[in-house]
């Protein structure tokens, strides 16, 4: 996907001038003109509570209209070799404790993304559930729904349009997290290509079939790069379209109140999803070999 190239509005990091030779370099924050790079570089602006959180979201939603705002939350900021945030597909994630996907692994990875696909397209549940749809078609559609439901690797990473939705993710099970805002296109259907920006967005809740509770509690998205590639390429770290990046802090446990609460795993990850336990099926029936090495 294109990069945020244009001026954008939001917080960003300014160094405090040092005093003395003994005092430190401080940093502070500013609302003003910045960049994606001065956003991705930056701490993360600090915010104490999820009011505190609507407020600062609303600033920088109002001050870059061009762009339709998504958001993601995470327990880590990772970064790259120039310390700048990445945000990669799982596709492209090394394994933990290595540094890079080899060929063999992304070989692999791709194997099992396309031999799904084909295993669903052939389903004959799936294919009378999608009767009067078009999306069964679409790689996209299946994608989408591997990716979220966590089935395999894909080359799509999850938002929501839901600030609560991704707090708690960037909260769970941790004091602290990153909650990030991403400058999108207006959506302009269920999945929307870009083509002069190599954007592909998929709606998950308008994809997805009536007994999929996921996808609606979390009002996920799906986002990636268009056209879809088998190699890690730059345009595939959405990172490039950050519009703004906040630290959220819940050491003292009052980021959330009695009115905005911080959402259960038990509603983000809801049982009895039969749209889960049809896909996990499949992947059984697709991929024997890998399904009973997980």
């Amino acid at each position: 996907m294109h990069p945020i190239t244009t001026i954008i509005k939001s917080y960003h990091e300014k160094s405090t001038l040092r005093l003395s030779r003994n005092s430190k370099v401080g940093k502070t924050y500013k609302m003003g003109k910045t960049s994606v790079a001065q956003i991705r570089t930056s701490s993360g602006y600090p915010v104490a509570t999820f009011r505190q959180l609507l407020d600062e979201v609303a600033f920088v939603t109002i001050n870059n209209r061009n762009f339709e705002m998504f958001f993601r939350g995470q327990r880590e900021d990772h970064k790259d070799r120039l310390k700048k945030t990445k945000i990669y597909p799982s596709i492209f994630r090394p394994l933990p404790g290595k540094k890079a996907v080899t060929r063999s692994l992304l070989e692999k990875r791709h194997y099992e993304l396309h031999a799904l696909i084909n295993g669903a397209r052939a389903d004959q549940g799936l294919i009378e559930k999608y009767s009067n749809d078009p999306f069964i078609s679409f790689d996209e559609f299946h994608i989408a729904q591997f990716q979220h439901y966590g089935i395999v690797e894909t080359p799509f990473i999850d938002i929501t349009q839901s600030l609560r939705v991704a707090a708690s993710f960037a909260l769970r099970n941790s004091q602290e997290g990153y909650l990030y805002v991403f400058g999108l296109p207006y959506p302009n259907g269920s999945i929307s290509h870009f083509i002069d920006q190599q954007i592909v967005l998929v709606k998950l809740q308008n994809v997805s079939p009536v007994d999929a509770y996921r996808p609606r509690y979390q009002e996920g998205y799906l986002v990636g790069k268009f056209p879809i590639t088998a190699s890690k390429e730059a345009g595939d770290n959405l990172a490039r379209r950050m519009i703004a990046k906040f630290k959220l802090e819940n050491s003292n446990g009052k980021f959330w109140d009695p009115d905005f609460t911080q959402i259960k795993d038990e509603i983000l990850f809801p049982e009895n999803d039969q749209h889960e336990i049809f896909l996990e099926n499949l992947k059984r029936n697709t991929l024997p070999e890998f399904s009973a090495k997980r």
